[in-house]
């Protein structure tokens, strides 16, 4: 090898072990970002710049409702667009170097999308066979602001918080005097499990007070092993709250155990309304109906035309930009697209079981198998931002917990330890390889 190849080598090896040396443990890299489909102010006429669910990653998507979500007519989910009020110095091609979104131009649009009951579909239900206490197999989401809630009623102006939506593939196994956190303070309790007669008896209860009360057969059909609850909410009558599904009973060589599965809860005690002149994160509303929520921008908004800059137009979304006539096919044109920060949590620290007996179940050593539902381990932080809104009924805020909160110290200290291994044998190695290189060219 050449004596000045050998010195870059020797060079680099040792500027790598350097820098792993002396960054700290406890680096944080900058928050990721979603950003949108770029648009060029030169290249797009006015009524082009539009963003949806497939177009921009801050809006919510699910993956299996694609062709909905996208389709010219009907579709669902959320659409932000920018729309001419009058007709002077319009963003786009006509005037690429405009930097001002006046008021009532940036329109943002939500429309409701079904969902399956997990019960429905695990199953393989249909009208026929679903039943009928469920009203239906289906149920409606709206998106709002990147966070799905519940429709109540079918009415997209009534929405509340989904609690607990148990996967197919989740199970919760409890004996008698187990209770089961289902969140926003609803736990389930079980007061009796009957094996020999194949049965159990359990109740819903809020804040330590029991709501409903049920007693289920396992050994009949769907519909007997089904429970359901309804209320009045949301200026709705009899809407369904709550269901859960009890497979099966079983006997240990200790206790009677009864498995709970599709559980599915709303939080009743909270409803959003949504009405026109509301104003929710900058936009006011200006179209409520069952079908449809239309809100406009309050206040014109102004580009700052930096690539580093963030132009926020809600609490969490912002514009980004490139410079002034870089990137674009015009001197005076820009990119321009949404964008958000995301917050990446810790299942080590969030990701907690909320069952109180989460390793009652005698017949799995799954540690998963109890779980119950986690949120998405990367959310936008849009989704995590409660709007402010009217409450229906019960005002008061749900209690935190501050446990959630605090670092989980065992994981963290493994992950230190494992940084500084692995620093170490980085200073090691490059050391090792320095000598090599110095050894064969002497």
């Amino acid at each position: 090898m050449r004596p000045y190849i050998q010195k870059i080598l020797i060079y680099l090896l040792v500027s790598l072990t350097v820098c792993l040396l002396i960054i700290p443990s406890g680096f944080a890299a900058p928050a990721p970002v979603i950003s949108g489909f770029p648009l060029d102010t030169n290249e797009t006429l006015s009524d082009g710049f539009s963003w949806n669910a497939t177009t921009f990653g801050g809006f919510n998507y699910p993956v299996n409702k694609h062709k909905d979500f996208v389709a010219s007519e009907n579709w669902w989910g959320e659409r932000l667009q920018y729309v001419e009020k009058d007709g002077q110095d319009e963003l786009g091609k006509g005037h690429p170097g405009n930097h001002v979104i006046g008021e009532d131009e940036l329109v943002y649009t939500t429309r409701p999308f079904s969902s399956k009951y997990e019960l429905v579909s695990d199953l393989g239900l249909n009208a026929n066979t679903t039943p009928k206490e469920l009203g239906g197999m289906f149920y409606y989401k709206l998106p709002w602001f990147g966070k799905p809630y519940l429709v109540v009623g079918n009415d997209s102006t009534r929405l509340a918080n989904l609690v607990m939506d148990q996967k197919s593939d989740d199970k919760e196994t409890l004996k008698a005097g187990d209770s089961w956190d289902l969140g926003s303070n609803y736990s389930l309790v079980v007061n009796q499990v009957d094996v020999d007669g194949e049965k159990v008896w359990f109740s819903l209860d809020k804040d330590g007070k029991e709501v409903e009360s049920g007693i289920v057969n396992t050994s009949g059909s769907v519909a007997d092993k089904t429970f359901t609850a309804t209320a009045d909410f949301g200026d709705k009558k009899d809407q369904l709250y709550f269901i859960t599904y009890v497979d099966s009973v079983f006997t240990s060589a200790t206790d009677s155990f009864a498995v709970f599965k599709y559980t599915w809860l709303i939080d009743k005690d909270k409803v959003m309304l949504i009405e026109n002149g509301n104003e929710y994160q900058g936009f006011e509303v200006k179209e409520a109906s069952e079908n449809e929520i239309v809100l406009k921008n309050s206040n014109s908004i102004t580009l700052t035309l930096d690539k580093d800059k963030k132009n926020y137009f809600t609490d969490s979304w912002y514009f980004q930009t490139s410079d002034e006539g870089k990137g674009s096919t015009s001197p005076e044109g820009y990119v321009i697209y949404p964008a958000t920060d995301v917050t990446v949590e810790d299942k080590a620290v969030s990701g907690v079981n909320k069952s109180k007996n989460a390793s009652n179940d005698p017949a799995s050593n799954d540690p998963a198998s109890n779980e119950s539902v986690s949120n998405e381990s990367v959310s936008n932080e849009s989704a995590s931002s409660a709007p402010s809104a009217p409450l229906l009924e019960n005002k008061a805020e749900e209690p935190k917990d501050i446990n959630s909160s605090l670092p989980d110290e065992k994981a963290e200290t493994s992950t230190s330890a494992k940084t500084s291994g692995f620093k170490l044998l980085a200073g090691v190695l490059g050391i090792t390889l320095c000598q090599y290189f110095i050894k064969r060219r002497g």
